[in-house]
């Protein structure tokens, strides 16, 4: 009888692992601005009780930008989590096969922090509102690639971004009930300290499921901070929280995180 009963357990471990999801962390280390070793411990933590299979892709910051280059980047992958800060990168390649893994071969994707404040030469301008392409950069494309799409890495993410506020505690309010944020309370949360980003445009296909307030001087900055927008074949979450570890050891930020990716790959 005990025979029966490790067999049927070994089984069902077996079926467990077969069930697992397999997710993609992608980062780099040890981060200039944000702490992404410990950011990436913390994310391994919530992956084991989430009962995800995780693979992790990281190294330094220069190789890794080529590593999105690589169009098998997300295959075999039922979703991909991007926690990076590729802010001054021009790698058009890199970002435009980044984009084509989720619109083109229907891989979700995660994308945290800093992640919005990467390409910024592909969308950032003076003009709020809209996206603006650094001179020269689009006409190198179009060279380079005649009649495809000019990788616009805001419009990708949904929520584009160019700055932030001070590093002071953000009051989590919840826009809808959405299964991505289904373990935060109704009443929502407040951070640590925090970097509120700015909602430099939001392209009209985003759905917000968190907003942000912060204190910022006499005043109180608002943003969306935690979006759903459909790409193509799939669909992007955005989450601008998680800039310090703080934010990441709370148990609030713990569940966006097992939420989000469970709601992707459902």
């Amino acid at each position: 009888m005990k025979k029966y009963i490790l067999l049927a357990l070994a089984l069902m471990s077996i079926s467990t692992l077969a069930d697992a999801k397999k997710i993609l962390y992608f980062t780099h280390e040890p981060g200039r601005w944000h702490k992404y070793a410990p950011q990436k411990e913390v994310f391994i933590k919530v992956a084991k009780e989430a009962g995800w299979e995780l693979s992790v892709s990281t190294g330094d910051h220069d190789p890794q930008i080529l590593k999105l280059r690589d169009p098998k980047l997300t295959e075999g992958y039922d979703a991909v989590v991007y926690n990076f800060c590729f802010a001054k990168s021009e790698d058009l390649e890199a970002a435009a096969n980044v984009i084509a893994q989720t619109r083109e071969k229907g891989v979700p994707a995660m994308v945290i922090h800093c992640s919005m404040h990467s390409f910024w030469a592909t969308f950032k301008g003076k003009e709020q509102g809209k996206a603006t392409i650094k001179n020269g950069l689009k006409e190198k494309w179009e060279k380079a690639h005649p009649g495809k799409e000019f990788p616009i890495w805001g419009d990708f993410t949904g929520v584009a971004s160019t700055k932030h506020g001070p590093k002071a505690p953000i009051k989590v309010e919840k826009c809808c009930d959405h299964d991505a944020t289904k373990s935060l309370k109704a009443e929502g949360y407040t951070t640590t300290k925090a970097e509120l980003y700015n909602n430099f445009y939001v392209t009209k296909e985003v759905k917000p499921l968190l907003n942000g307030i912060q204190k910022q001087g006499k005043k109180e900055a608002k943003a969306i901070v935690m979006w759903e927008v459909p790409q193509g074949k799939s669909k992007v979450i955005g989450l601008s929280l998680g800039h310090d570890i703080g934010e990441w050891n709370q148990a609030e930020f713990q569940g966006l995180l097992k939420d989000a990716v469970n709601y992707m790959v459902k």
